[in-house]
């Protein structure tokens, strides 16, 4: 596959960490941050755990010790993290509950895209699309933050974000 697709992909990734930080955000609000980051992590290990399960059932082996290799064992790791999940997330709207989840392609890309790219290449494209997310989600005021709309400057920063990802890339 091209650099340029791996890099367009990990701009799209990095908008998802800024929906993320986002739900976070709202969560904080209804519940606290320490809690907002529990149930985050909750999702996560759900998330990764079902990953894995999923992967030993189509005949990957891990190289992680023996017991992992076995599709049940990160399947119920993934199912207690899932009913723990839903027991903390109760009163919040689900969406919410489920932001951890958006932790997952962040960690499977950086350990698949960030050796291809190489480490600066790949967090310049991830923060870049962080700061396009953040400030898209800043412009409608999502999950109740203050809205923030797009002005010149603002426009201008996306752009230098993304001229610096271009510069950062070199040429190859």
């Amino acid at each position: 596959m091209p650099p340029a697709l791996w890099i367009a992909i990990t701009v799209l990734l990095g908008c998802t960490q800024a929906l993320q930080v986002g739900l976070l955000g709202a969560m904080n609000r209804l519940r606290g941050p320490a809690e907002a980051a529990w149930v985050s992590i909750l999702g996560t290990v759900t998330g990764l755990g079902l990953t894995l399960a999923f992967v030993t059932i189509f005949g990957r082996s891990l190289a992680l010790p023996a017991a992992f290799n076995v599709p049940a064992v990160p399947g119920v790791i993934a199912l207690a993290a899932a009913a723990t999940l839903a027991f903390a997330a109760q009163g919040i709207p689900a969406y919410l509950g489920l932001a951890g989840l958006l932790a997952v392609p962040y960690l499977l890309a950086a350990s698949f895209l960030a050796p291809r790219l190489g480490i600066g290449l790949f967090l310049a494209a991830i923060i870049a699309g962080q700061l396009i997310g953040g400030v898209v989600l800043d412009h409608v005021g999502a999950f109740g933050a203050s809205p923030r709309p797009v002005d010149l400057p603002r426009l201008l920063g996306v752009v230098a974000l993304l001229v610096g990802v271009v510069l950062i890339r070199g040429r190859r």
